[in-house]
């Protein structure tokens, strides 16, 4: 039978290992994102984005293929879709790849490339 120190001291070493599984479990980030800046109109599946700042990330826990793109101070969602995964193509070191648009139209963005990774996420235009 354990007395009452070793009793105490097991209980607490518990609850610190707890502790420190939380804590780097919350240093970790969730999502991979960007904030990326549109000098002019882009288009996603379904949304116009006019000029300017917006964050895109998915999910890092499960390889998700879902995109979502707010407002750069994360208060609105403006896209959510489902995207396929592409690998970069060689020599593009831009984080988007642009299709082409007619006069006066939004350009849309074909696929988006997370800053420092070989692989992004092809949006799905029906």
């Amino acid at each position: 039978m354990l007395n009452r120190n070793t009793f105490r001291i097991f209980i607490l070493a518990v609850v610190a290992a707890a502790v420190v599984s939380t804590a780097s479990q919350a240093s970790q980030p969730l999502t991979a994102e960007n904030h990326l800046t549109f000098g002019g109109p882009v288009a996603l599946p379904g949304v116009t984005l006019p000029a300017g700042t917006y964050v895109f990330e998915r999910d890092i826990a499960d390889n998700s293929r879902i995109v979502r793109v707010k407002s750069p101070n994360y208060q609105k969602l403006l896209f959510v879709g489902f995207t396929t995964p592409v690998t970069r193509p060689r020599g593009l070191k831009s984080a988007v790849l642009f299709g082409e648009a007619a006069a006066g139209e939004p350009i849309p963005i074909i696929a988006w490339y997370p800053v420092g990774s070989d692989r992004g996420h092809q949006f799905l235009y029906r």
